[in-house]
C-alpha cells in the first residue's frame, strides 16, 4: 500500500518534529528498529498486545464478566502508568501539533523553517490509544498554511497502531455528529 492510500482524519496530535540530517537518518529498516528508544518500543509492543488478547474474549456469564472488568481495570493502570511514562519523552521545544494524520503521513501547520525532501524524526502522541510511536518522515509537500510529513522509516506494528487511532477517531466524530444532528432535530 503506498501513502496515498491511507485515509487521513483530521484530528490534533502532539508530535515532536525534530530536522535531521541526510546522514543521520538510519541505514535501514533493522538499524532503525535498533535505535528506537525503549518506551516506544514498550508502549507499540503493549498497544499491540491489548488489540490481540483482550478483544477475542467473550465473556458472557455473571462470573466471567467479573473476569472482564478486573482485566480491564487493570490494563487502565498500565496505560496510565504507560502515559506518565511517555510524557516525558515529549520535547516542549520541539513540540507541535498535528493538523491531520493517517498511517501514511501527517500534516502539520506549514514551518518557515521545513523545506521540501528535509529529514524530520518524530515522536507521536497517541493518548487515545496510551501509546506513541517513534519514526522518521520526509517533508514531502508544503503549502501556504500546511506541511505534509511521509513517513520514511517506521515499524508495521505501528502504522497499525495509526490504522487503528485514526479509525477510533472517526468513530468518536461520526458519533458525535450523529448526537449533534439529534440536538439540531
Amino acid at each position: 500500500m503506498n501513502n496515498n492510500e491511507y485515509f487521513l482524519v483530521k484530528h490534533v496530535l502532539s508530535i515532536n518534529l525534530k530536522s535531521i540530517d541526510q546522514n543521520d537518518l538510519p541505514l535501514n529498516q533493522l538499524a532503525f528498529e535498533e535505535e528506537i528508544p525503549g518506551p516506544f518500543r514498550m508502549a507499540s509492543d503493549l498497544a499491540k498486545a491489548d488489540a490481540s488478547i483482550l478483544a477475542p474474549l467473550k465473556l458472557n456469564s455473571d462470573n466471567t464478566q467479573a473476569l472482564w472488568n478486573y482485566l480491564q481495570a487493570q490494563n487502565q493502570k498500565i496505560n496510565t502508568l504507560l502515559s506518565y511514562v511517555l510524557t516525558q519523552q515529549d520535547d516542549e521545544k520541539s513540540r507541535y501539533q498535528t493538523i491531520k494524520f493517517s498511517a501514511g503521513s501527517i500534516i502539520i501547520k506549514s514551518s518557515n523553517t521545513l523545506k521540501v525532501d528535509d529529514n524530520v524524526r518524530l515522536k507521536i502522541f497517541l493518548p487515545e490509544e496510551s501509546s506513541a510511536i517513534y519514526c522518521y518522515a520526509s517533508v514531502s509537500e508544503i503549502n501556504d498554511t500546511e506541511c505534509t510529513c511521509t513517513y520514511s522509516f517506521i515499524r508495521e506494528q505501528d502504522r497499525e497502531l495509526l490504522i487503528r487511532a485514526s479509525l477510533h477517531v472517526q468513530s468518536q466524530q461520526l458519533k458525535n455528529r450523529a448526537k449533534q444532528r439529534e440536538l439540531n432535530t
